[in-house]
């Protein structure tokens, strides 16, 4: 791959975990070169499809259509591997738990927090729907005991995450599938203690059947917990500021359909979901200082890839994905510090003990 990539990649890392987690240090080395030797790798026509799947985020909702499912696998299979190089390898910027802590210990601390607003017990059997690389999954099975299935609709990310599992000696309390959320779920009714999704339901086709499901596939009484990308109150579509900084953050996120909170649980509460809570988990109500962060990592990263690219150590293909990557994140800066989005608001409902009339019919 070239001395000097890896010298590069090892300086990167270093500097900002040996300073905050010295434990992170030879975890995040070995993901990060392994994505690196997939990216390396990557045959043109993969880089293509990648490039290719962008055009998704320019819809307003997932369809039907046969494109729309194939861009969402080929936008994962790729940049699930980008992501894997420095802080968000489980793929989102978490809420600000702590000013004091890097993005991976906020997510650790969020994490924590969405375990305990499930009410876990050990041995609690649990959903977790758009999984991505398992890593959430395996931590949350760590702090509560409980077992987790995890589902995702990129073969590549669950083939990882079993591997993890499998690595880690958690393979007997983790179960990872292949699913489509937007299909009827491979599960039997009442079959799931709780449930979590991180980011994921903005690839949602029809909100309400989907709902249906998650509320079939519950135990009575279980709680899920959603932490999604939604759309605030400041949003003016007719400010063209406020529509072209949106535009730019929804590739960068790979974001389709954007909602507010209130119609997310409108739906949930149509369903027969009691819903406990819908607020910003930040402290503070922002992420911009994370997301900055993550921005100022991957510009630095980029700017040494694409140095290495012009000297042949490093594929072409490089510059297109990593300046793809890194594309606008200053805006997804300046629409968090206007209050135009967040990736950063939670919701908790839950199953009632006893369903009322209107929602018994879901169950069954």
């Amino acid at each position: 791959m070239g001395a000097g990539l890896l010298i590069c990649l090892v300086f990167l890392v270093f500097f900002r975990t040996i300073m905050t987690n010295l434990s992170l240090f030879w975890y995040r080395i070995s993901t990060s070169c392994l994505a690196l030797k997939t990216l390396y790798f990557l045959p043109q026509s993969t880089v293509d499809s990648f490039m290719q799947s962008y055009e998704l985020f320019d819809q307003e909702a997932v369809t039907d259509s046969v494109n729309d499912e194939r861009h969402i696998q080929n936008y994962y299979a790729v940049i699930n591997q980008l992501c894997a190089i420095g802080e968000v390898e489980k793929m989102y910027i978490p809420p600000i738990m702590d000013l004091n802590c890097t993005i991976f210990e906020n997510q650790i601390l969020f994490e924590r927090k969405m375990a305990r607003d499930l009410d876990l017990k050990p041995n609690a059997h649990v959903l977790d729907v758009g999984c991505g690389r398992g890593r959430v999954a395996h931590h949350v099975s760590t702090v509560t005991g409980a077992k987790v299935t995890g589902i995702n609709i990129d073969k590549t990310q669950i083939e990882i995450a079993e591997l993890h599992a499998q690595r880690t000696g958690y393979n007997d309390r983790l179960t990872f599938k292949v699913a489509n959320f937007n299909n009827p779920l491979p599960f039997q009714n009442e079959y799931f203690d709780g449930l979590y999704q991180i980011q994921v339901f903005t690839y949602a086709k029809d909100r309400e059947a989907l709902f249906k499901e998650l509320y079939r596939v519950l135990q009575p009484g279980a709680k899920m917990s959603f932490l999604d990308w939604f759309v605030l109150e400041n949003y003016d579509p007719s400010n063209m500021r406020h529509v072209d900084i949106m535009n730019r953050v929804k590739p960068l996120i790979g974001a389709v359909s954007t909602i507010s909170p209130k119609e997310m649980v409108d739906d949930l509460e149509k369903v027969g979901f009691k819903v406990l809570l819908s607020e910003n988990a930040s402290i503070n109500g922002y992420q911009y200082q994370l997301i900055d962060r993550a921005d100022s990592f991957y510009r630095l990263f980029t700017s040494i890839i694409n140095c290495l690219v012009c000297v042949r150590i490093t594929p072409r293909h490089f510059k297109t994905l990593f300046d793809r990557l890194t594309k606008d994140g200053q805006a997804f800066v300046e629409g968090d510090r206007l209050g135009l989005f967040t990736t950063s608001h939670q919701i908790i409902a839950q199953k009632p003990l006893y369903p009322s009339n209107s929602a018994k019919w879901v169950a069954h």
